[in-house]
């Protein structure tokens, strides 16, 4: 299926036409999709003169993908090809800043480990041997500059020292530009025949029109791993938000930023009196809007205040076209100011680096800020998903009167379609997860591809015997989620007996349900728990490993990021708990408007959303149980409404068929020869 998609890949100046460059492959654990992808895309890419981009959903999974799959693909595969890792900017140290950090290393205000300092004399002469070591590493070519292959951690507030981004990097004008990490990873990626990314480089990729790492969509066949997480980080991706008083006062910073720059390499002084009279516009535009939300006393009860099918009333949207406007002033400003200090870089050497980069922390923020305007502005799409508009409270950085600004598509299927689906040669997405109650409609929704007519799709089943190998309990609970505080104590009270084996994974969708069961459990069960949030989540997986290798018993609990790409084959977790199904909770401004925009078009936001959402992320947490095909274990589900509800057997559809068992008071029987067979074992019922 991928390699006949493929065959029909397009060529640089042909339309997307009816969607046969794409296929769409859901395949269960155990099925080997990512070389099943990876083999006939790099024949295809090869032969059409393509690049070939894999992108994975996590840093962590793009590493698997280096460190495992290509170099192994690589020994087995008939036909010779390179690879290499696209990473952002930040990932590498920039030169210049590198060696003009190193000769502030003996001045004791750096620290440089995995865990901090006294800050004491004692320390000093540690932190400079670090550094000089780092240095020199670098200089021999035993370190290339990227900071994952650092030979020590480097806390973040020191990497900031020695990084930069973009806006902060002078490019070919750097004295230092021959020996810039950054550019030579680039160079190994326009040379590499795989290039191996995640999404969110590969969404920044698709939004910059030619200045990424990656190749242009025209000319690249794309493989998305994980694909399932795609539409969520595109709604991230292209939304935007600002703080009102945070950027008053970075406006300030900024001017004081573009004076010293004209003053120090002798620029035109006109850019010093533009810059301040856009910002002083921006500033009374921000200040009157500030004043205009904080008289509304309209936060007291909730955190945010959404504007109803995203309408602005008349004073944000003429105090938000003044920010507009001036912010683009000054944006052109920022730019006219980049562009006479890379004249100036020649013959001034890293202080053109060192201006580039203060100069580049307030382009971010200003572009941000107009980027913010843009989206609560821009004119509502017709017939298509709108854009959700709100004002929320802002807390952080000891501002209680502070607020943000906050802009989203409500999906991010549009942009996705005409980006990257409408460009790309050609593309594969695959999941263990891409249906939803048994069809592929919610992610074709979300994801834009539902658009097209014609893409390939492809189920391929897990070769796991999940009824002889796995069962999943629904027991005789008394309780159900709705009533929050009894059903937390039935859970806390139930887990002692349910903790049988060395391994156990417990699921939550509630920090603060997951806080409270932990604290009512018996004292001799809570030490042998791992608690989400309690340490780094490589951390608590390494330390249930160990546990579990020395035969002791080891309970996870944990939240979402617990329920996807965690795996834990074998002892390590052969029973996963699930406190209550994973629906969301309908109670943030952008869900809000997702399901506006469905009651508005006649639907059910519950049948379109809530359940189809739902049993994609029940079947990601079903997915933690087995992991290779030795793998035996069992799924308790603590929570009823699974088998009394009419929508129960629609979250069923498609799940992997266990064995399931359904607790009725004290006796235990089968009550379905497959999950699909849950929904006309439901009674009926609301």
């Amino acid at each position: 299926g991928v390699a006949n998609t493929l065959s029909r890949c397009r060529a640089e100046d042909e339309q997307a036409g009816n969607g046969d460059h794409l296929a769409i492959v859901e395949a269960g654990t155990g099925t080997g999709k990512s070389f099943g992808a990876l083999v006939p895309a790099l024949v295809m890419a090869k032969s059409r003169q393509k690049r070939l981009v894999v992108s994975s959903s996590t840093v962590a999974l793009q590493h698997q993908y280096a460190e495992k799959d290509a170099p192994s693909l690589q020994r087995l595969a008939p036909i010779p090809f390179t690879f290499a890792v696209a990473k952002g900017r930040r990932r590498y140290a920039c030169t210049a800043k590198l060696q003009a950090e190193g000769k502030l290393a003996g001045q004791g205000d750096l620290e440089l480990a995995g865990e901090r300092g006294s800050g004491g004399a004692d320390d000093a002469p540690r932190r400079v041997a670090v550094m000089r070591e780092l240095l020199v590493s670098f200089d021999s070519g035993r370190w290339s500059g990227d900071r994952d292959e650092l030979p020590l951690p480097v806390i973040d507030e020191v990497w900031d020292r020695v990084t930069t981004d973009r806006q902060g990097c002078a490019g070919s004008k750097c004295p230092e530009f021959s020996r810039c990490p950054f550019q030579a990873a680039r160079q190994r990626i326009k040379e590499a025949d795989l290039v191996i990314a995640n999404h969110d480089l590969v969404l920044s990729a698709i939004d910059m029109d030619g200045a990424s790492v990656l190749p242009p969509p025209q000319e690249t066949i794309y493989v998305f791993d994980e694909a399932h997480s795609l539409a969520a980080k595109a709604v991230e991706h292209f939304s935007a938000r600002h703080a009102l008083r945070g950027a008053i006062d970075w406006l300030d910073g900024a001017c004081n930023a573009v004076r010293d720059a004209v003053l120090g390499l002798r620029l035109d002084e006109q850019l010093i009196r533009d810059s301040r009279a856009s910002a002083e516009r921006i500033e009374r535009a921000l200040r009157d809007l500030h004043h205009r939300i904080h008289g509304t006393n309209g936060f007291e009860e909730k955190r945010a205040r959404r504007f109803k099918s995203g309408a602005l009333p008349d004073w944000c949207e003429t105090a938000g076209g003044q920010v507009l406007a001036a912010g683009e002033e000054l944006q052109k400003t920022f730019a006219s100011l980049r562009e006479h200090v890379l004249e100036k870089a020649p013959t001034v050497g890293t202080l053109a680096t060192q201006v580039l980069s203060v100069l580049g922390f307030y382009v971010v923020r200003l572009d941000n800020l107009v980027d913010t305007w843009h989206l609560m502005l821009a004119e509502q799409p017709e017939d298509a998903p709108p854009i959700a508009r709100w004002i929320e409270r802002h807390d952080e950085g000891g501002r209680p009167d502070d607020y943000l600004v906050c802009a989203s598509p409500i999906s991010g299927s549009d942009k996705l379609r005409k980006l990257l689906w409408n460009r790309a040669s050609g593309a594969v997405v695959m999941s263990a997860t891409l249906t939803s109650c048994g069809t592929f409609d919610l992610f074709l929704r979300q994801s834009g591809l539902g658009f097209f007519d014609s893409p390939a799709f492809l189920r391929v089943e897990s070769p796991f015997d999940f009824r002889k190998n796995a069962q999943l309990v629904v027991p005789a609970m008394r309780t159900e989620p709705t009533a929050a505080e009894q059903h937390t104590r039935e859970v806390s009270d139930r887990l002692p007996a349910l903790v049988e084996t060395l391994g156990t994974l417990v699921l939550f969708t509630s920090a603060r349900q997951m806080r409270e069961v932990y604290a009512q459990l018996p004292e001799e069960l809570r030490r042998v728990t791992l608690v989400q949030g309690s340490m780094p989540k490589g951390e608590m997986l390494a330390r249930h490993r160990a546990a579990v290798d020395r035969a002791d018993r080891s309970v996870l609990f944990g939240l979402s990021t617990f329920a996807e790409g965690v795996d834990l084959p074998g002892e390590y977790c052969t029973h996963v708990v699930i406190a209550k199904l994973p629906f969301s909770v309908p109670d943030s401004p952008l869900e809000e408007a997702r399901r506006e925009w469905v009651e508005s078009r006649g639907g059910s936001p519950f049948i379109e959303i809530t359940v189809p959402e739902a049993a994609v992320r029940l079947k990601q947490g079903l997915g933690r149980l087995l992991r290779t095909i030795h793998d035996r274990g069992r799924v308790t589900i603590l929570d009823r409404r699974i088998v009394t509800k009419r929508w129960g057997g629609l979250l069923m559809r498609g799940m992997p068929d266990f064995e399931i068992v359904i607790e009725r008071g004290r006796a235990t029987r089968p009550a379905a020869t497959r999950a699909a067979d849950l929904k006309e074992a439901n009674p009926a019922g609301p």
